[in-house]
């Protein structure tokens, strides 16, 4: 792949796709080749229990050649070469004929990618001794029927090694503040999480139904784990992942009479960080700081007109909530806005 980007083109009136002299700001030729062996078999131990094995072994070279305007050209030359297995095994086990449990763990691994060792602009460094992340995920879960009832619970821990993030720091030779892209440390989640539904009938044409699918987490960094300021070093144990709610909850109602169905959904997100060091206090930037929690309200509702015809209304944010996911990761040199309260956001 040749990825072409952010040339200046002309200013005349007429159309055509010419840029100025100065060519691409980023001219990169991509070449990959990627083998990759999966084995697994299923156990049948008991008419009840089972357990299946897999492993999947990973071979494959990248290399990235090329220039990018705002680099050093010796730096863009990159190669990234991977060999290595990955293990995984899953257990079931069936209590009765509504009931079971279920076990599981794998190992895994999120590979450095290009745009992780590119600068995305001239604000922006990456360490070219950055890793790949791995780990592994852990499960056990028991699901089950019973009537109108049915429910699915599972406990989980995730191992997350070598997490790539984003360090403000400054930089002597740019003379300014930028994003330094590295691997920041371990991490650790323990969850819950539950779906749980419950459906009834008041006579032959009505049906309702309510549900829950909720996830608790427990988010945090590890002993290793190092966040560099714009002013020192500083440890970020114990400090909880950015962008990682403690509370996730989805629940809703549906109801079905003859041809018409509706649901309404109620979403609550519970607050997060938006980096590593765990600011609550936004920035003048508004790049860290506290993510508020915030819950919405969507109504779903159809009609089915002819057997292969369906009306369908949708309103998503019933009480017209005002809130955001995420904060910007980087404004160098300005600022968003002002609330009323005179925080930057």
């Amino acid at each position: 792949m040749n990825r072409r980007q952010q040339g200046k083109g002309t200013t005349g009136s007429d159309y055509d796709l010419h840029i100025s002299g100065a060519g691409w700001g980023r001219d990169l030729l991509f070449k990959t080749r990627n083998t990759a062996v999966f084995l697994e078999n299923k156990f049948q131990v008991t008419p009840r229990l089972f357990f299946s094995p897999a492993v999947r072994v990973e071979l494959g070279t990248s290399n990235m050649s090329g220039s990018v305007s705002y680099l050093p050209a010796v730096d863009v030359p990159t190669t990234i070469k991977r060999h290595f297995p990955l293990f995984g095994v899953n257990a079931g086990y069936t209590i009765n004929a509504w009931q079971s449990l279920y076990a599981g763990w794998s190992q895994a691994y999120r590979p450095v990618l290009f745009k992780d060792i590119i600068p995305g602009n001239f604000y922006e460094r990456t360490d070219p001794d950055m890793k790949d992340a791995s780990g592994y995920n852990l499960e056990l879960g028991w699901r089950g029927t019973a009537g109108r009832f049915k429910w699915d619970v599972c406990a989980f821990s995730l191992r997350y090694n070598n997490r790539p993030g984003s360090l403000t720091t400054y930089s002597d030779l740019l003379d300014t503040v930028i994003l330094f892209r590295t691997n920041i440390g371990d991490s650790r989640t323990h969850g819950l999480e539950l779906f749980a539904e419950y459906g009834f009938r008041f006579s032959e044409h009505w049906y309702a139904g309510v549900f829950t699918s909720t996830s608790w987490f427990d988010a945090r960094y590890l002993g290793d784990s190092v966040r560099i300021s714009s002013a020192e070093n500083r440890s970020i144990k114990g400090n909880r992942l950015e962008s990682a709610p403690q509370w996730i909850s989805r629940n809703g109602l549906n109801i079905k009479y003859k041809i018409l169905s509706a649901s309404l959904l109620y979403s609550y997100t519970a607050e997060s960080y938006a980096d590593p060091l765990n600011t609550r206090t936004p920035n003048a930037t508004g790049a860290v700081g506290i993510v508020p929690a915030y819950g919405l309200l969507d109504l779903n509702a159809s009609c089915r007109l002819l057997h292969n015809l369906t009306l369908r209304l949708s309103v998503n944010n019933l009480t017209n909530r005002q809130y955001f996911t995420k904060r910007p990761a980087f404004y160098p040199g300005r600022v968003c806005g002002r609330r009323t309260d005179g925080v930057w956001w």
